[in-house]
C-alpha cells in the first residue's frame, strides 16, 4: 500500500487518449491544481473514460511520477499520449503557459479491462486518489 492508504489514482481521460496509452504511448501529462503528494512509483493508475460513460476502462502500474514544466513535456516524444498539437491546444484551453508545471506519469503494462467497471464516483479533472475503500466501493457497484 502506498503513502497514507493511497494505492493509486483515478484519472479522467478521453477515450482516444486511453487508446493511445494502450498502444505504446504510456506517458500522461496533466495540469493539476494540487500535485498528488501521496502518489508514488509502484502505485496503480486507473483510467476513467470521460464523456458520460462513467467507467474505469484501463489499469496500469505507475513507473514514474514527476513535475515537469510544460515546455519540457514534448521531450517525451512518441511515448506521450497526446500529439504536440494536442498538447499545445490543451495548454491553451487550460489557460496555462509553457512555464507552468504538469503532472507527468509513466505507466507500465497498461491493461484494458475485459469488462469496464462502472464508477458512479465523481472524478474531478485532476483525478482522485484510489484507496482500498474506494476500490471496494467500485467493486461493489459491479457485482
Amino acid at each position: 500500500m502506498g503513502k497514507n492508504g493511497v494505492t493509486g489514482i483515478i484519472l479522467p481521460l478521453e477515450g482516444e487518449t486511453i487508446n493511445r496509452i494502450l498502444h505504446h504511448r504510456p506517458i500522461i501529462a496533466l495540469f493539476v491544481d494540487e500535485f498528488p503528494s501521496d502518489l508514488e512509483p509502484g502505485d496503480r493508475a486507473f483510467l476513467y473514460v470521460t464523456g458520460g460513460q462513467r467507467v474505469l476502462d484501463v489499469e496500469g502500474g505507475i513507473l514514474t511520477v514527476a513535475r515537469v514544466p510544460a515546455s519540457e513535456v514534448r521531450g517525451y516524444g512518441n511515448e506521450l499520449s497526446v500529439s504536440p498539437q494536442e498538447l499545445d491546444m490543451y495548454i491553451g484551453r487550460a489557460g496555462k503557459s509553457v512555464d507552468d508545471e504538469m503532472l507527468v506519469l509513466k505507466l507500465e503494462a497498461p491493461t484494458k479491462y475485459i469488462k469496464p467497471m462502472k464508477c458512479s464516483k465523481q472524478i474531478p479533472k485532476d483525478g482522485t486518489y484510489m484507496t482500498v475503500e474506494t476500490f471496494f466501493s467500485i467493486l461493489g457497484e459491479n457485482q
